[in-house]
């Protein structure tokens, strides 16, 4: 049954590799598709924090003349081997490899960028996934500690992702850390096409474990093959997760990570799930801005 009534507002927002690596096409497209927000993650074939400061403060002027702001910084901070070296075990988005001992530099860097574009969130993740995830807990809680630590005087909150390709996949796996480390700079970054690429249903299930701790949001579909589709014509029931975050209080971004691949490329793939979600929010009686 639909809901009559608006419950709540959250944003739209995307992130702008999704659309294009040229930010002047992801510009194009929010002004086509009415969108305030974007994530930032790489532009122009690099990762964000690997550009100059001259480079990221025109960026932040041309953002603001568009009217555009930066929700999240899409750093790849811990997204390496908890111990040696290796190949990728995911996506790493032009990232630079970085081992675990350059780990600090890339927190900071992450903090430096998102203070030159206004953007609250800084993202982390936990190492590549081990075999048994569950072995490295304490060490992985130990470093997520130091990281909130790091983060806390810059006044920013560091966003923790589950990520299929790491240790914490899911949301009853975030849970246990998140419960371990309450302080109000950490939160997280909830996935749940991450969660269901994992193999486990996100709602109701995962989500349960950590819907109050949500800072922020991404959005994207998989359906019953594995591959990646526009938004609510997948697997993953959002119609039931928009209402559940809208029930428990969220007003943040709902940030599309499309990963659809179709021939006419990533720019009209991102925009058919920018349709996708306005859809699902309508069906779920959830106001997007």
């Amino acid at each position: 049954m639909l809901r009559q009534e608006v419950i709540h507002s959250m944003r739209t927002s995307v992130i702008s590799d999704e659309i294009s690596q040229d930010i002047g096409e992801v510009l194009e497209v929010c002004r086509l598709k009415g969108l305030r927000t974007i994530e930032l993650r790489a532009v122009d074939g690099r990762s964000i924090l690997e550009h100059d400061d001259a480079y990221v403060r025109q960026l932040r002027s041309r953002l603001d003349a568009e009217g555009v702001q930066v929700c999240a910084i899409a750093s790849p901070f811990l997204k390496c081997h908890l111990h040696g070296d290796g190949a990728p075990q995911g996506a790493t988005h032009f990232a630079s490899p970085a081992a675990r001992d350059e780990q600090w530099q890339v927190l900071e860097r992450s903090i430096e960028v998102a203070h030159m574009l206004g953007a609250p969130i800084v993202r982390a993740f936990s190492f590549w996934r081990l075999p048994d995830p569950a072995s490295a807990r304490e060490e992985i809680l130990e470093v997520l500690a130091e990281a909130v630590e790091r983060t806390r005087p810059s006044g920013l909150k560091l966003g923790l992702e589950n990520e299929h390709a790491c240790n914490i996949a899911t949301g009853e796996e975030a849970s246990w850390y998140l419960e371990r480390l309450p302080s109000p700079h950490l939160g997280l970054i909830w996935d749940p096409g991450n969660e269901a690429a994992a193999g486990s249903r996100p709602y109701p299930d995962g989500y349960r474990h950590i819907r109050d701790r949500v800072i922020h949001v991404h959005v994207k579909d998989l359906d019953s093959s594995g591959r990646w589709t526009v938004i609510g014509q997948g697997s993953i029931d959002y119609v039931g997760q928009l209402r559940a975050l809208a029930d428990d209080g969220y007003d943040g971004p709902l940030s599309i990570e499309t990963h659809m691949r179709i021939p006419e490329g990533p720019r009209e793939a991102t925009m058919r799930c920018i349709d996708g979600l306005r859809e699902v929010a309508s069906r779920a009686g959830v106001n997007l801005e």
